[in-house]
């Protein structure tokens, strides 16, 4: 399968200089080494769990297989019963060992917020990016994120699912940025 993506990818020109970024992701670490070992896309690891932390073993496996991770909301902030009950430091852990860092699901659907953003997906957004200085966001509605970027800060990543395959044990996200 992995190389079957690799090949129309490489068909479609997303492996020339120039080309649109490319990111796989995947929760399977075996698949991002099949990747790394074939190409030089940005390989993702999604957390599908929610972590509050993560030991320095683990970071270092992570490593050997991606470049970036990909994290839920309440892993950066817990809630409970719809209210923040915390924070956590799993940006910046992640992020003092060379891994970006993004964080999901942004959506503008209030029952999706924490009361504490006061179902506002600006304040969300903005909260998040200013405690936590990661790397981007992944958001279903990439009208509020862009605006968002274009007002407030201009260095993060959005990213706006162009190309969206969903594959038996990997994503292969293509972001024009």
């Amino acid at each position: 399968m992995t190389d079957a993506v690799i090949d129309t990818l490489s068909r479609a020109g997303y492996d020339k200089p120039g080309a649109p970024k490319v990111m796989i992701q995947s929760t399977n670490s075996s698949v991002l080494l099949k990747f790394k070992e074939k190409t030089k896309y940005e390989l993702v690891y999604k957390i599908d769990e929610i972590v509050g932390g993560a030991v320095d073993s683990a970071i270092s496996d992570i490593k050997r297989f991606a470049h970036s991770v990909v994290i839920k909301k309440a892993s950066v902030y817990p809630v409970s019963e719809l209210f923040v009950i915390g924070s956590t430091k799993i940006v910046s852990k992640f992020k003092s060992s060379n891994l970006s860092v993004y964080v999901e699901t942004f959506s503008n659907d209030f029952m999706s917020q924490a009361w504490d953003f006061m179902s506002d997906a600006y304040v969300e957004i903005n909260t998040f990016v200013q405690d936590t200085e990661l790397d981007g966001v992944i958001t279903d509605f990439p009208k509020t994120a862009n605006r968002y970027r274009s007002k407030c800060i201009q260095n993060l990543y959005f990213l706006f699912l162009e190309l969206k395959v969903q594959l038996r044990h990997f994503l292969v996200l293509i972001f024009f940025v």
